[in-house]
């Protein structure tokens, strides 16, 4: 499933530096895009996993307190745009 992810960074530089940490990422998981605001205070990504619970338990202890990330999955019927999954 695809998954969307809003990150609210608190410290950009802790936040570059925790990110880069969470590469390369386990088979299970898969980065479609990042993208960060100007100003890197926030960052939109598409993921793909088996769950949230899966891609959070992964990513919230990689980026610890350098950013908050809300999740949702997206209902692909309607999305525009999406990639072909790699996890299919």
């Amino acid at each position: 499933m695809f998954i969307a992810i809003k990150h609210e960074i608190h410290d950009p530089k802790k936040f570059q530096k925790c990110a880069e940490e969470v590469f390369p990422l386990p088979d299970h998981l898969h980065v479609h895009h990042f993208y960060p605001s100007v100003n890197m205070k926030e960052a939109v990504c598409l993921y793909e996993a088996a769950s949230i619970d899966q891609l959070s338990e992964y990513l919230d202890q990689k980026l610890g307190t350098a950013s908050t990330q809300y999740y949702f999955t997206v209902l692909s019927e309607h999305a525009i745009g999406l990639p072909e999954q790699v996890g299919a």
